[in-house]
């Protein structure tokens, strides 16, 4: 027990100082792309040749697609011999969440040298890299995205363990089958089983991969409005100072306005340009987290209503709870980002500015200058940052409601259907 203690506890801290504790060189998204590499979402790695661990990697994620193709076989030779039953509906329901986390996988793949682009700019913290508020709101996001990452995958772990022990293995629509018989022993269906299960850990580590990016975002959106709702009384001090001083300290005071403007609307372009490629990638996950979501849960509701309450029943509703907090989270979020840029629009209309821009006739064109780029700045902030799930509205904490009441007008026609 010694020799393990002692081995044991230094193994533990690194990692735990690895993925818990913040430096100003940490990777935010460390631990997402390692749990992305252990469950086949991606394989992160810095290299671009082929190794014998991308090798053997790939042929892991071979057996995930031949799970999913078995469950395909499945559906047909279910349709070909119809029956209505909960087995259907299982089937049905396995193979609609295999396809959801099989298109989030494709779309991550597709998209992924974005997603590092966007990675790599929420890693860059250079701005208000000496502000120890800032600092400390970094550190607490790094440690709440990786504690909550963590505790979502172990739930969700956890969930798909209970739901191989209590379905996979027992019944026989989860088993390898061919023409509705089951085929291999225990190893086989374990393994089969595993795999399966572990079908639903893709699709919830998926989102956390655009939940965190979108958590990243709203951070530095909030500290960019708080930079600018400090500029009114840093100007304040400054123009106290200019009118108490000759002719260069007002050109000075004029210069340093400027300055600051453009160094808070630069870091704002930058925030909107990601946010635009954020927003392209964002979109299709959207429209497939939407639908994809509705379609689980009807299917959830539809076992819950024949089934009754039941052990068997809890699995489904566990895994549709994890569903509606996957769309909370990101109806949330972008309705945050919308907020906190209007935010900075508001902070700057309220300032005092009939003291900030008091101006000497010589000063006139600079006025100007300023007078046009506050106005343009809060123009801009006031227009919606413009998330959209397809072509049918913006991602906000309406169309959440929506779910909620086509979710629940749903689990009543089930109802009412089973009487």
């Amino acid at each position: 027990m010694v020799p393990y203690r002692i081995l044991g506890r230094p193994l533990v801290r690194k990692y735990w100082d690895k993925f818990f504790t913040f430096t100003d060189s940490v990777d935010y998204f460390n631990l997402v792309n390692t749990f992305g590499t252990l469950f086949a979402l991606h394989y992160h790695s810095q290299e671009s040749r082929w190794t014998a661990k991308k090798l053997l990697w790939t042929v892991y994620r071979t057996l995930y697609l031949l799970s999913y193709l078995s469950y395909c076989y499945k559906a047909c030779w279910l349709f070909n011999n119809w029956e209505y039953t909960t087995a259907s509906a299982n089937v049905l329901g396995a193979l609609g969440l295999c396809s959801g986390a099989l298109l989030r996988l494709i779309l991550v793949e597709l998209n992924y040298p974005t997603i590092r682009k966007l990675q790599a700019f929420l890693n860059d913290r250079t701005y208000l890299n000496e502000d120890q508020w800032a600092w400390n709101q970094r550190s607490k996001l790094y440690r709440h995205n990786n504690r909550f990452l963590v505790l979502l995958i172990t739930a969700i772990t956890v969930e798909s363990v209970c739901f191989l022990a209590r379905l996979l293995l027992t019944r026989p629509e989860f088993m390898l089958q061919y023409n509705g018989h089951v085929l291999g022993g225990p190893v086989v269906q374990v393994i089969y089983g595993t795999v399966t299960a572990c079908w639903g850990i893709i699709y919830v580590l998926s989102f956390i991969v655009f939940y965190m990016l979108l958590a990243g975002f709203r951070l530095e959106m909030e500290l960019l409005a708080r930079s600018f709702l400090q500029l009114e009384d840093i100007l304040l001090v400054d123009r106290e100072h200019a009118f108490t001083m000759e002719d260069q300290d007002e050109q000075n005071y004029w210069n340093n306005l400027q300055a600051t403007l453009t160094t808070r609307i630069k870091r704002h372009v930058e925030l909107l340009e990601n946010l635009r490629l954020f927003r392209s990638i964002v979109a299709p996950f959207a429209f497939l987290q939407y639908y994809s979501t509705f379609g689980l849960i009807a299917d959830s509701f539809f076992v819950v209503s024949f089934e009754g309450f039941t052990g068997y029943s809890m699995a489904y509703i566990l895994f549709a709870s994890f569903l509606i907090l996957e769309s909370l989270l990101l109806c949330r979020g972008v309705e945050d980002l919308n907020d906190l840029n209007r935010l900075i629009g508001t902070n700057l209309y309220n300032f005092d500015w009939p003291r900030l821009l008091q101006f000497s006739v010589r000063y006139r064109k600079e006025y100007q200058s300023v007078r046009r780029t506050v106005l343009l700045m809060i123009l801009q902030t006031q227009q919606s940052l413009r998330f959209s799930y397809g072509a049918h509205g913006e991602i906000s904490m309406n169309s959440f409601a929506e779910l909620m009441q086509k979710s629940y007008s749903m689990l009543t026609f089930m109802l009412q259907f089973r009487n």
